[in-house]
């Protein structure tokens, strides 16, 4: 390990995010309560028009269960340094993490910091897993780690601002992060997905009429490539230039195959969860995240944070019955457990 005072290993980091580790699944801040009626809140607000259910894919599954058994046998093997062996570690928990299985993961990156403490891209993942828990000052020391890092070591972690600017939002600190989410796009400058979050943190910044008129000038940056991705057909959604039923039939489009109708639904649904709150329609977003979550893709940011959403708003509302993800039927209903 260097001794560089710049990627000295932060202990309280490590300490945090051993005890984090250790303890499983957080419970986030309360907020403050309502007096909506549980059960009218809790009943589906969504026309079958905007109900679209995707299905697992078993070759993913199948293939994601290979790659653990060969990246564990590589670290079975007394040959590999330690170098090696925290590369290994931080694939299996990027493996764990497409799979849902989030304590394996960060035990799996805790592992990588212990064989190789200055290994930046894990701190990556544990400040977004420590964010999406709520523990935002641990959240922002591992991202300061990591871009303390990189910086030594002559990388670049663009992701990391974005990463970061997403854990200041969700902690309350939208000019902070509106500050790291500019320095995101203008590395990047025409992608939808920043043009999102930066009108996202912008509503809290300077209003969603003056947000709305900044993310239709940053539109104007994208290239021929960028407006032809889904992403892009979000912010013209967002924008008024696209109706909610063009928006839809994308996501249905027969062509696609299950994995791309998957992260079209999962993207989409955050996304109009998003502009149901700012809308004021806390039901409906309510009912969106939780769409989204039923896709089981775990590893776009759109699943992390809608499971935050739908955490803070069941807090909001003192919501006693609690939805479920995984039960979404053919009628469009849930089915509630207590």
């Amino acid at each position: 390990m260097s001794s560089h005072p710049k990627i000295i290993f932060k202990a309280r980091v490590l300490k945090a995010a051993l005890a984090f580790c250790l303890c499983g699944t957080l419970l986030m801040g309360c907020q403050s309560s309502s007096t909506l009626d549980q059960s009218a809140f809790l009943d589906n607000p969504l026309p079958a028009s905007e109900i679209v259910l995707t299905a697992p894919i078993m070759e993913l599954s199948d293939y994601d269960q290979l790659m653990v058994l060969k990246l564990s046998e590589l670290l079975d093997k007394g040959s590999v340094d330690e170098n090696e062996r925290a590369q290994l570690f931080y694939e299996l928990g990027i493996v764990y993490d497409r799979m849902g299985l989030e304590s394996s993961a960060r035990v799996m990156f805790m592992n990588a910091l212990f064989e190789k403490a200055d290994f930046a891209p894990a701190y990556d993942f544990m400040g977004v897993y420590l964010a999406s828990h709520g523990m935002y000052q641990d959240a922002y020391e591992a991202f300061d780690s990591a871009l303390e890092l990189a910086q030594v070591q002559g990388q670049k972690r663009i992701f990391t601002h974005f990463s970061r600017a997403i854990a200041l939002y969700y902690g309350k600190r939208p000019k902070n992060a509106m500050q790291d989410m500019l320095i995101d796009y203008n590395q990047r400058k025409g992608d939808p997905y920043r043009m999102l979050w930066t009108y996202i943190i912008g509503v809290e910044t300077e209003g969603q009429e003056v947000a709305l008129e900044q993310l239709r000038q940053r539109r104007a940056d994208a290239n021929e490539e960028q407006e032809t991705s889904f992403g892009m057909s979000i912010v013209d959604y967002i924008l008024g230039s696209l109706k909610k039923e063009e928006l839809f039939s994308l996501m249905k489009d027969p062509n696609l195959t299950m994995q791309e109708r998957i992260e079209r639904v999962c993207e989409a649904y955050f996304y109009l969860g998003k502009q149901a709150q700012i809308a004021g329609d806390d039901r409906k977003a309510f009912w969106y995240y939780h769409l989204c979550v039923s896709t089981a893709k775990y590893d776009f940011l759109e699943h992390r944070y809608s499971r935050v959403e739908i955490d803070r708003l069941a807090k909001k509302y003192q919501l006693k019955t609690y939805l479920t993800p995984t039960v979404i039927s053919a009628n469009n209903g849930y089915e509630g457990e207590e």
